[in-house]
C-alpha cells in the first residue's frame, strides 16, 4: 500500500491538469517550441545568457571545502577567486559570496588551525571571517574587496582519518533563494557526496516530470561550475587497504561522477590527470593564478636569503612528492659529472627525517651540521605553509601547520581503514554505483622496495656479524631503512624548514625541481616560473600548462634530467614576456575560467536533442532520495553528531526569528524510505 501511495503521489504530481491528454500534449508543444527557439539562435557559437560569466552585473556564489587559516589550495584559490569577481562587479545588486566551512567541534579546530583558537559559535566565525579578511587586505593586497566580499559559514566537521572537512547539512539549503544566480563549487564531488539533510525548503523547484522536487544546486542556481581539484579516486588506490583498494578507488569515482553530473552544468579540471566525469560537459583549463608577490620587480630592499644552492625544492616533505626519483637523480648525475649537485628543500612534513636519512646517510644524518642558518626566512607556521598551497590528491592530508607525526604509521593504517569504510558505506547506501564501476582485475604496481630492501636485510645481517657479541648494541637509529642510507658519501643537501615562496625570488636559487607527478596542478611550479627560474619537471598530464614557458625543462627519462640540469646550471632563465608573465596573474586565470565555464548555443540544442539535462536531474533526484537510506548510527558513523546549533545563525543575511535544528534520525520508517528509493532507480531507468 505505501508503494501504490507513492506511486499515485508521484504521477498526481506531474500530471497536475484535470484533462491528462491535454497536459501530455501541452508537453509536447513545449517541447516543439524549445525545439524550435533553438533553430532559431542566430549565433551558435555565442555562450548562452545562463552560462555567461563575462557579464560583471551577475551574482556569484562560491562554495569551498576549505578556509583559511588552513592555507591548502582548496582554501587560498578560491578565496582569491572570490576577490577577483568581486573586484570585477560593476553594479550595486552583483554581490560575490565565499561559502566557507565552520568546523563546530573545538576538538576538531584544534586539529585544523593549532595555532588559532577560535571561540564556539558565532562569536568564533565572526573571529574566522575576520582573520580571512586581514589575509585578503595583507597579503593579497585587495583591502576594498576584502570588505565588500560577503562571507558566509556552513556547518562541517573535520575527519582526521579521511584528512578532510564534511559537512553537516546540505549546503545548497542554506543559500537564499534570493540572487541565487551563478555558482561555483569547488570540489563537486567532496561537497556532494552525501545527500545531508535540508536546511530550508525555499529549495525546492516545481518541474513536470520528477516525482520529486528536490533536485539541489542546478535546480537553485541559473548556472553552476563545479571544479575538480583533487583526485580523490587515486588518493584511495594510494591509501586503501590491500585487496580493496581497487574497488574503493572504483566506488569514489563513481559517486563523484554521479555528483559531478547531477549538479553541475559544467564540470572543469584543472589538468588532464583527472579521470573523465562528465565528457559531454567537462573541459580541462587552469584557472588559477599566483599572487601579486610572484610577480613583483626587485625593489629597494633585497630579500634576506642572500645565498643558497642553485637548485632549490619547495613543498610538504613527503615520499609522495617525488624525492625518491630525485635522490636518483642525484646519483645519475654524479656518476656523469662526478658531484651530486647542492640542492636547498624547504618545507616541512611527516617524512622528514626518513627523508633526511636517505639524502645523507645513516651516520651523517646523525650529526648536527646540516648548516642550517638561523637567518634563513622563516615565517610563522600557518603563513611558511603558503609554499604548500597546491592542488593534488593529498593537498588535505594534513593540517595547515606541520606537526610532528610520531604516531604517522597509526595515521596511515586510519586512513586506510577510512576510506575502506567509505567505500563499504556508499555501495551499502547507493547500490545503483556497482553498475558504474567497470569490472577489471586489481593491477597494483610492483613493490619498488622489495629488492633493495632484501639486500639492505641481507647486508645487515652480514654487518651485525662483524661486531664482537659481547659488545654489541641494537640500536634502531642505525639500521638503514632504504638503500640510499647506506651511502658513505652524503648529499650536499639543506633542510631549511617551511619558507614563503615569495621570498625567495631574489635569490641564488634559480633552478626549481619538482619530480612529483602526484599533484593535480602544482601551484609552486606556477610561482617558480612567475619568478622567471627554472621549473625541471617531469613529462606529465599534470604539466601540460607549463610546456608553452620557455624556462620550463621537462624531462621524458633520467638522461634527458640530467642534460637539463646541465643546462641550466650553466645558463640562466630567459626573461619572461609581458605576455607571457600575464598568464600566470589571477586576471588571466578569471579570462580562462569565463571561456572553461561558458556552454555555446549550439552545445545546449545538442544536450538537449540527447536528453542528456533531463537524464542529469534524474541522477540528482536518484542522490537525494539515497540521502534518506543513509540516516540515523550510519551517518553519525560517517560525520558524527548533528549540529547542535541553531542553523538560522548561518543564514548570511540574519533575518530569520526561528529556530531549526537537524536531526539525523530517520524520519521514516526503514521500509518506507528503502521502497523510496527502490521506486527512485526503476523510475530512473525507466526513462533512460
Amino acid at each position: 500500500m505505501l508503494l501504490v501511495h507513492y506511486l499515485l503521489s508521484s504521477l498526481a504530481r506531474e500530471i497536475t491538469a484535470s484533462n491528462p491528454i491535454q497536459y501530455f500534449l501541452n508537453r509536447n508543444k513545449m517541447q516543439d517550441s524549445t525545439i524550435t527557439a533553438n533553430q532559431n539562435v542566430s549565433n551558435p557559437d555565442a555562450p548562452t545568457k545562463e552560462s555567461d560569466l563575462s557579464d560583471t552585473t551577475r551574482s556569484i556564489h562560491i562554495v569551498t571545502t576549505a578556509s583559511l587559516p588552513w592555507l591548502t589550495g582548496t582554501a587560498v584559490n578560491p578565496l582569491l577567486r572570490a576577490l577577483y569577481f568581486q573586484k570585477s562587479r560593476t553594479s550595486p545588486d552583483a554581490k560575490v559570496t565565499l561559502v566557507i566551512p565552520w568546523v563546530e567541534r573545538k576538538e576538531e579546530r584544534q586539529e585544523v588551525y593549532p595555532n588559532h583558537q577560535f571561540a564556539d559559535g558565532k562569536a568564533g566565525r565572526k573571529e574566522q571571517e575576520a582573520l580571512v579578511r586581514n589575509w585578503c587586505a595583507e597579503k593579497a593586497g585587495m583591502e576594498a574587496e576584502a570588505q565588500s566580499l560577503r562571507i558566509q559559514f556552513y556547518p562541517s566537521t573535520y575527519q582526521k582519518k579521511l584528512g578532510s572537512i564534511l559537512p553537516l547539512v546540505d549546503i545548497c539549503s542554506l543559500i537564499p533563494a534570493e540572487g541565487a544566480d551563478v555558482c561555483i563549487l569547488e570540489e563537486p564531488e567532496h561537497l556532494n557526496w552525501f545527500a545531508m539533510p535540508s536546511y530550508s525548503k525555499d529549495l525546492h523547484k516545481k518541474d513536470d516530470f520528477l516525482p520529486s522536487n528536490d533536485i539541489g544546486w542546478m535546480g537553485k542556481f541559473k548556472h553552476v561550475i563545479g571544479i575538480i581539484h583533487t583526485n580523490y579516486p587515486a588518493y584511495a588506490r594510494s591509501y586503501g587497504v590491500r585487496g580493496s583498494r581497487t574497488l574503493a578507488s572504483k566506488t569514489i569515482h563513481a559517486l563523484s561522477t554521479l555528483v559531478c553530473r547531477s549538479y553541475c552544468h559544467k564540470v572543469v579540471k584543472l589538468s588532464a590527470t583527472l579521470p573523465v566525469f562528465a565528457r559531454y560537459k567537462e573541459c580541462v583549463c587552469n584557472t588559477h593564478g599566483v599572487r601579486s608577490d610572484f610577480l613583483r620587480k626587485q625593489g629597494s630592499e633585497p630579500d634576506t636569503v642572500e645565498d643558497g644552492a642553485r637548485v632549490y625544492f619547495i613543498g610538504k616533505c613527503l615520499w609522495a612528492k617525488g624525492f625518491n626519483f630525485m635522490l636518483q637523480c642525484e646519483e645519475k648525475f654524479k656518476a656523469e659529472t662526478g658531484d651530486f649537485f647542492p640542492i636547498d628543500i624547504y618545507g616541512g612534513g611527516p617524512d622528514q627525517e626518513a627523508i633526511k636519512r636517505s639524502f645523507f646517510g645513516v651516520r651523517g644524518s646523525r650529526k648536527d651540521s646540516l648548516d642550517e642558518k638561523d637567518d634563513t626566512v622563516m615565517v610563522e607556521k600557518e603563513d611558511a605553509d603558503e609554499c604548500n598551497v597546491e592542488d593534488n590528491n593529498t593537498s588535505q592530508n594534513t593540517s595547515a601547520d606541520d606537526k610532528n607525526s610520531d604516531d604517522e604509521s597509526d595515521h596511515h593504517s586510519e586512513k586506510m581503514s577510512a576510506y575502506a569504510h567509505l567505500s563499504k558505506i556508499m555501495l551499502a547506501s547507493m547500490p545503483f554505483l556497482s553498475e558504474e564501476i567497470e569490472n577489471e582485475d586489481e593491477t597494483d604496481g610492483k613493490d619498488e622496495g622489495k629488492s633493495s630492501t632484501f639486500q639492505s636485510f641481507k647486508d645487515g645481517i652480514q654487518l651485525m656479524k662483524r661486531f664482537p657479541k659481547e659488545s654489541f648494541h641494537f640500536d634502531l637509529e642505525l639500521i638503514p631503512r632504504t638503500r640510499y642510507e647506506w651511502r658513505k658519501t652524503p648529499i650536499p643537501a639543506r633542510f631549511l624548514g617551511p619558507v614563503d615562496h615569495a621570498a625567495l625570488k631574489f635569490t641564488p636559487h634559480k633552478i626549481f625541481l619538482n619530480p612529483s607527478i602526484t599533484e593535480v596542478l602544482c601551484t609552486t611550479t606556477a610561482e617558480a616560473l612567475a619568478m622567471n627560474k627554472f621549473a625541471i619537471i617531469p613529462v606529465h598530464p599534470s604539466n601540460e600548462f607549463f610546456y608553452q614557458f620557455p624556462n620550463c625543462l621537462a624531462y621524458k627519462d633520467m638522461d634527458e634530467f640530467v642534460a637539463h640540469m646541465k643546462y641550466a646550471l650553466n645558463h640562466e632563465p630567459t626573461p619572461m614576456t609581458e605576455e607571457l608573465l600575464y598568464c600566470f596573474t589571477w586576471d588571466a586565470a578569471m579570462e580562462r575560467l569565463v571561456e572553461a565555464a561558458a556552454i555555446t548555443n549550439s552545445q545546449k540544442i545538442q544536450l538537449e536533442e540527447e536528453g542528456r539535462i533531463q537524464r542529469d536531474i534524474r541522477k540528482a533526484w536518484i542522490h537525494k532520495e539515497s540521502g534518506k537510506m543513509i540516516k540515523g548510527e550510519l551517518l553519525k558513523g560517517i560525520v558524527g553528531d548533528a549540529p547542535q546549533e541553531n542553523l538560522v545563525s548561518y543564514d548570511i543575511d540574519e533575518n530569520l526569528n526561528t529556530f531549526t535544528y537537524l536531526s539525523f534520525e530517520k524520519s521514516t520508517g526503514g521500509i518506507v524510505a528503502f521502497l523510496s528509493f527502490l521506486l527512485a532507480i526503476i523510475s530512473y531507468f525507466l526513462q533512460r
